[in-house]
C-alpha cells in the first residue's frame, strides 16, 4: 500500500507539472488570479511574500503548481513554507501531496489536495498558497520584481487543475523596493561673522559600521571649509581624510574606524561622528545676520568621487540623508550661568557673580568678559539692572536646592534669544 501511494502521488504530481508545460496554449482565466503583494525591504535584510489565490470559479480546484521567479542579483530565497490556508486545504487537513523546490532565482510548488478526489478548493479570496522569505541584495533605492513564471527542470509553470484540465490563472506580480533603516544626518550649528562655525554629523544605524564617507555642499560666499574632526562614538577613528579635489563649495570626507577592524561605530540612534568646521566670511554681501545657511548632502564630491556611504564589511549602502544648516550671527555664543567661563555652571559661578557685585572683580577670566552669561535669570533690559544678587542665588538654588536650570542658551553653547537687552559677550555691541 505504501508503494502504491508513493507511485500515485508521484504520478499525480507529474501530471500537474506536465499540465503546466502545455498551458501556454490557453488564455489566462480572469476568474482565477494568483497574486503577490508589493512590499519594501531594508538593504541586507529579509522580506516575506505570500503567494495568494482568488478563485471565482464554482468548479473545484484539485491541485496546483506555481513557478515564482526573482532576480538573484537583487533577491535570493532563504526559506519557504506552505501557506497557512494550503496547510488545511483537505477538509481541514494537510494535502495528500506537496513539494517545494528552491534555487537562487526561483521557487516552485506542486500540490495535490486529495488523491481520491475527496476534497477540492472552491470559491475563495486571499487563499494563502506559499510563503517565501527573501534576502535583500539590491542597492538601497533600487527595486526588483517577483513574478509568476516557468522555472525549474523539468519546467514548472503556474496552473490550477480543474476537472483534470490545466487552467492558467491571471497573474499579479510584486515589486520590492529596497529601503534603508540607517540615516546620515547633518545637524544644526552656528557661527559668528568673521570667526568660525561648525556643524555636527550624526549616524543612525541598525548594524555596526566599519567606515563611512559623506559628500556635502555649502554656500562658499559665506563659508570656507576648514576641517573635519572625528567626534562622539567615532572619536577614536584610525582614519579621517578630506578630499583634496573637492569642487569649491563642496566637501568630501572619508572615515575608517579601525584598519584592523577592531573597533566599529555601534548600533544606535543619532550618534555624533563628525564635526565639520568652517571659517565665516567677514563680508556677508547682501545678506544680513542673523541668517541660516544650508549644509546639504550631494551625490558626490571630488575626483575620484566621494559619495555618501556606510560600510559594514563587504556590505555598503547609501542610507537616508538628512540635510542641516548653520545659523550665522554677528554676536557671540555663550552658556548662561557660566559666569567664570570654565565650561561649567556650578558654585564657582555664583561666587564670581558676588565678587563682581561687591568686590568689583572682573568676570570671565582669561576668556574675556561675558556679562550675558552672568545674567543667569535673563532679567536684563530697560528698567532692570541686569546682573544682581538674584543671579548668584539662582545658581546656588539650581545647584543645591533643586531649582530650575538657567534659561537658554543652556546647557549648550548658544545665542541669546533676548538679544538687545544691553548685555553682550566678548566685545559684542551689546556689551555694557
Amino acid at each position: 500500500m505504501l508503494n502504491l501511494k508513493k507511485f500515485g502521488s508521484s504520478l499525480i504530481a507529474l501530471l500537474i507539472f506536465s499540465a503546466g508545460l502545455n498551458v501556454s496554449v490557453h488564455a489566462q482565466n480572469p476568474d482565477i488570479t494568483v497574486k503577490l503583494e508589493n512590499g519594501t525591504a531594508f538593504g541586507g535584510g529579509t522580506v516575506v511574500r505570500t503567494a495568494k489565490l482568488d478563485n471565482q470559479q464554482t468548479s473545484g480546484i484539485q491541485g496546483w503548481s506555481l513557478g515564482i521567479c526573482n532576480d538573484e542579483n537583487h533577491l535570493t530565497p532563504l526559506g519557504t513554507a506552505m501557506g497557512a490556508d494550503a496547510l488545511l486545504v483537505k477538509n481541514g487537513a494537510a494535502p495528500d501531496f506537496d513539494t517545494i523546490n528552491t534555487t537562487s532565482d526561483s521557487v516552485t510548488q506542486g500540490v495535490v489536495i486529495c488523491f481520491s478526489g475527496c476534497a477540492t478548493l472552491g470559491e475563495t479570496t486571499d487563499f494563502e498558497l506559499l510563503d517565501i522569505e527573501y534576502l535583500t541584495l539590491g542597492e538601497v533605492g533600487s527595486s526588483s520584481e517577483i513574478q509568476f513564471c516557468t522555472a525549474g527542470n523539468p519546467p514548472v509553470t503556474t496552473v490550477m487543475v480543474i476537472a483534470g484540465e490545466s487552467v492558467q490563472p491571471s497573474h499579479q506580480n510584486a515589486t520590492i523596493e529596497v529601503l534603508s533603516p540607517n540615516f546620515l544626518t547633518i545637524g544644526s550649528g552656528f557661527g559668528v561673522v568673521g570667526q568660525s562655525a561648525s556643524v555636527p554629523v550624526f549616524v543612525t544605524t541598525e548594524r555596526p559600521i566599519d567606515g563611512l564617507s559623506i559628500a556635502a555642499s555649502f554656500d562658499q560666499s559665506l563659508l570656507t571649509f576648514d576641517a573635519a574632526t572625528a567626534t562622539g562614538v567615532a572619536q577614536n577613528a584610525d582614519f579621517v581624510e578630506v578630499s583634496q579635489t573637492a569642487e569649491a563649495g563642496t566637501v568630501g570626507v572619508g572615515m575608517v574606524m579601525s584598519f584592523s577592524l577592531a573597533e566599529e561605530i555601534p548600533v544606535g540612534d543619532d550618534q555624533e561622528i563628525l564635526q565639520l568646521s568652517f571659517i565665516v566670511s567677514q563680508d556677508l554681501g547682501s545678506n544680513v545676520a542673523p541668517l541660516s545657511t544650508p549644509v546639504s548632502f550631494i551625490a558626490s564630491a571630488g575626483n575620484p568621487p566621494i559619495t555618501n556611504r556606510i560600510v559594514d564589511g563587504a556590505y555598503s549602502e547609501t542610507p537616508n540623508l538628512v540635510d542641516g544648516s548653520i545659523e550665522l550671527v554677528d554676536f557671540n555664543p555663550f552658556v548662561r550661568g557660566d559666569c567664570n567661563r570654565d565650561s561649567l555652571v556650578d558654585l564657582a559661578d555664583g561666587i564670581a557673580i558676588l565678587a563682581y557685585l561687591f568686590q568689583s572683580a572682573p568676570v570671565g577670566g582669561s576668556s574675556g568678559p561675558c556679562l550675558d552669561a552672568c545674567d543667569v535669570d535673563d532679567s536684563a533690559g530697560p528698567g532692570s539692572p541686569g546682573i544682581g544678587i538674584g543671579d548668584a542665588v539662582y545658581v546656588f538654588t539650581y545647584q543645591f536646592a533643586g531649582g530650575s536650570p538657567p534659561p537658554a542658551p543652556f546647557p549648550d553653547l548658544g545665542i541669546d534669544p533676548t538679544n538687545g537687552d544691553g548685555m553682550g559677550c566678548d566685545g559684542d555691541g551689546d556689551d555694557i
